[in-house]
C-alpha cells in the first residue's frame, strides 16, 4: 500500500490491524499479515483498559446513540459529569476544566492562563521535557529536533532567523539551585514553572519528591504557578490517579495550580484536560480560549467509562504493581546488559547497554521482529513500557525475557 501521509514517522514495517478479542480488554495486536504481538506501546499510552474493552465500547456505541457533537456554547451531561469526575480525583484545589482532545491542547491552555492569570511573561521548563509540538508547547519542549527551525528560547543564539521567539527559560531537571538563582534573575517575569513528574519522552526520569516539593515552595515564595504536566504520566499510571500525588503526596498545601492530563484519559479516544484551580480560571474569560472537539459528548462518555472501568476492576492498584514486578523479576533473572530500571507504576524505562551505547532501537527492533513485542524507545537508549494497566507478571516475564534475549543477539 503506497504511503500518504507526511513523512513525519519513523514507519515499523508492519500495518496493524486488529486487537486480539478479550473480554477484560485485550493487551495484544494483531497485523494485516496475522501475526500477534504484545502492545507495550498502547497508543503511547493511550489505552489503559487494553483494546477494545467491552463496557468502553458499549459506552461509546450508547453515547453514539445519543448525541456524538455539540459546540462548547452549550453544556451536555456527559462534559459535566466528566469535568466533576476528574476533578475530584485530582489534587489541584477547587478545580476547573478545560477540556481539549490532544495532550499540546492541554499544555496550549495551561500556557495561556499562567500568563494570562499573573501578567507575567516568562515560563521555566526543563532539559530533555516533552510538552507537546504546536508552537507554545514546542517551546517548552527541550529537544532541539523539533524545535528547529520554528523557534527560539530564552539564551539559544539558533534558530537564527526563527519563525517566533518564545521566552521559555529552559533549566536543568532536578536542580533547585538553578531554579533558585532563575528566580534571584527573573522572578518577577516568571509566570509559572512547568514541570513532568515523570518525563516519559526523555527516557522515563521521575522527579523526587525534594524536586517537587522545593519546586513548590520557590514558586509559592516568588509568586509563580506551579504547572504539572501529566499528559503521558497520569490518569493512574502511577497507580494513583495522580503522579505528582503519587510522588508528593496529598497535602493540599503542596498541591500544583495547573494540572493536564490526556493519552490515558480517554481509555483509547482522544481527550485532554487542564485543570486549573477556580481563582486561576476566572483569568480565562470569554473568547480567550476554544476548541470545536474539546469535551464532546463521545470522548466524554469515554472518559468516564474509563474512570469507571478502572476503579471497579481495581485497575491502579495493578499499573501500581508493574514497576515493583518487573525489578522482582530482573532480580530472579539477572541480565547484565541493561544498566537501570527505572520509572513508576506502569510506566517503566528499562536502559540497556552502558550510558552512550545507544543499542535502544537495535533491541526494538530484535522485540518486535523476532519476540512479537511493540515498544517503544526513547532516546536512543530506554525501552519504554506503557502496557495497559491490567497487564501482570506473566507479560512483563514476557517482556524482561526477550529484552535478555535481544541484549544477547545484540553482542553476538
Amino acid at each position: 500500500m503506497q504511503e500518504l501521509r507526511w513523512p513525519t514517522y519513523a514507519l515499523r514495517d508492519l500495518v496493524l490491524d486488529a486487537a486480539v478479542p478479550d473480554e477484560r480488554g485485550s493487551l495484544r495486536v494483531r497485523d494485516s499479515a496475522g501475526r500477534v504481538y504484545l502492545d507495550a506501546v498502547n497508543g503511547v499510552g493511550c489505552a489503559p483498559l487494553g483494546h477494545a474493552h467491552p463496557r468502553w465500547v458499549e459506552a461509546l456505541t450508547a453515547q453514539m446513540q445519543r448525541l456524538s457533537a455539540a459546540a462548547n456554547s452549550f453544556s451536555t451531561e456527559p462534559q459535566q459529569r466528566f469535568a466533576a469526575a476528574i476533578a475530584a480525583r485530582m489534587p489541584v484545589v477547587d478545580a476547573r476544566a478545560f477540556i481539549a482532545t490532544t495532550g499540546t491542547e492541554t499544555t496550549e491552555a495551561a500556557l495561556k492562563l499562567a500568563l494570562r492569570a499573573t501578567g507575567r511573561n516568562t515560563i521555566v521548563a526543563f532539559e530533555r521535557a516533552f510538552h507537546g509540538r504546536s508552537l507554545g508547547a514546542l517551546a517548552c519542549t527541550a529537544n532541539t529536533a523539533y524545535r528547529h527551525p520554528y523557534v527560539r528560547c530564552l539564551g539559544e543564539s539558533e534558530p537564527a532567523e526563527p519563525f517566533a521567539t518564545a521566552r521559555v527559560l529552559r533549566l536543568p531537571f532536578g536542580d533547585l539551585d538553578a531554579l533558585g538563582k532563575a528566580f534571584a534573575e527573573h522572578g518577577a517575569a516568571i509566570a509559572g514553572v512547568f514541570i513532568e513528574p515523570i518525563q516519559g519522552e526523555a527516557g522515563v526520569y521521575p522527579a523526587t519528591r525534594e524536586l517537587l516539593v522545593g519546586l513548590h515552595r520557590l514558586c509559592r515564595e516568588h509568586g509563580a504557578l506551579v504547572g504539572a504536566d501529566e499528559v503521558q504520566c497520569g490518569f493512574g499510571r502511577t497507580g494513583s490517579w495522580s503522579a505528582w500525588s503519587h510522588i508528593v503526596g496529598d497535602d493540599p498545601a503542596l498541591a500544583p495550580d495547573l494540572m493536564w492530563i490526556a493519552k490515558a484519559l480517554g481509555g483509547g479516544f482522544p481527550i485532554g484536560v487542564c485543570l486549573a484551580r477556580g481563582d486561576l480560571a476566572q483569568a480565562m474569560g470569554k473568547g480567550t480560549h476554544g476548541t470545536t472537539f474539546g469535551g464532546n459528548p463521545l470522548a466524554c462518555a469515554a472518559g468516564l467509562a474509563s474512570i469507571d472501568i478502572l476503579e471497579r476492576d481495581g485497575l491502579l492498584a495493578a499499573a501500581g504493581a508493574q514497576l515493583p514486578t518487573l525489578q522482582a523479576i530482573a532480580r530472579e533473572e539477572p541480565c547484565a546488559r541493561v544498566h537501570e530500571i527505572r520509572g513508576h507504576g506502569a510506566l517503566i524505562g528499562v536502559q540497556v547497554g552502558k550510558p552512550g551505547e545507544q543499542i535502544g532501537a537495535a533491541v526494538g527492533d530484535r522485540l518486535m521482529r523476532d519476540h512479537g513485542i511493540l515498544v517503544t524507545v526513547c532516546s536512543g537508549h530506554t525501552i519504554r513500557l506503557l502496557l495497559p494497566y491490567r497487564a501482570g507478571a506473566d507479560e512483563l516475564r514476557e517482556v524482561w525475557r526477550a529484552i535478555s534475549r535481544s541484549l544477547e543477539s545484540e553482542t553476538t
